[in-house]
This record gives structure tokens, sequence and C-alpha cells, in this order.
């Protein structure tokens, strides 16, 4: 489904009707792991797959907004913060936890946003999907560290 962004209106529900889309995705492959970690791997490599299939819905998400002005920037920043809290659990786990900066989630979320947007701007939205180990590893290290991410990543 071709999305469009035309006039501020339809900025917001193309926006609000990718983003619903991306989220479903991503509950979906969230919820069918028992382990946070596996959960996020699934997530991720879920929400990169659905961005190399719907590079419209990707961009509406992700450059776009960035360029809509404030009501691009809200929407985007709704965006992030859900990536966010998906993340949050990950403080639990962590043996310094509440050593981690406050703004450790939103700055992953971030990281992950910007990497798709960059891709996509280069007209890259299949290298994504191959993308998830890598992906998957940069997210779960803050709160796994180096060795254990690697290992969820790699699927073991």
């Amino acid at each position: 489904m071709a999305e469009s962004a035309g006039q501020p209106g339809e900025f917001v529900s193309a926006f609000d009707a990718a983003f619903a889309r991306l989220q479903v995705a991503v509950e979906s492959a969230c919820a069918a792991r028992s382990e946070w970690p596996a959960g996020v791997l699934a997530g991720i490599r879920a929400a990169l797959e659905w961005a190399a299939a719907e590079p419209a819905a990707a961009q509406l998400l992700t450059n776009e907004a960035l360029a809509a002005g404030a009501p691009g920037f809200a929407r985007y920043d709704r965006m992030v913060s859900y990536i966010a809290d998906l993340l949050l659990p990950g403080r639990e786990l962590a043996t310094h936890g509440e050593r981690l900066p406050e703004v450790t989630e939103r700055a992953v979320a971030s990281g992950l946003a910007m990497l798709v947007a960059q891709r996509l701007s280069l007209g890259r939205e299949s290298d994504l999907p191959d993308l998830a180990p890598e992906v998957a590893q940069f997210a779960l290290t803050p709160y796994l560290g180096t060795a254990e991410a690697r290992r969820v990543a790699a699927g073991e």
C-alpha cells in the first residue's frame, strides 16, 4: 500500500497507519518468544523485514517524519519511545541496570531508526533483514554484555 503524506492531515493518517502495521509486526514477533533477549532479536528481525517489504511506509516513519516539522517530530518521537519501552525490561536482566544512563533505551532506539532511515535513503532497504544479528547485538549489549549479546544475536 503506497503512503501519501502530501498534506499535514494526510501525513498524520498515513504515519499512524504505517506505525500500527509496524507495531503489529514487532509485537507478534516478540510475543512468540518467552525470554526477553530472544524477543528483542525477533522484534528487530520483524521490524527490519517489515521495513524492507514496505519501504514507503518505513520511509514515512523515518525520513519523511523528520522532514514534516512539528507533526512529524511528535510522531517520530512516539515511535522512538515505543521502541525504547520495548528495551526497558533489559535493565532488570543487567547486573548493572541501575547504572545505565537514563537515555540508554532512547539512544539505542534512535540509532535503530536512523540505521533504517539511512538504508532507505540509499535505496538499500533490501540490506535491512541481513543486518538483524548485528542490530540485535547492538541493542542487547548494554543489558547483557558483549559476549552474551553476540550469542543471542547469533541465535544460539
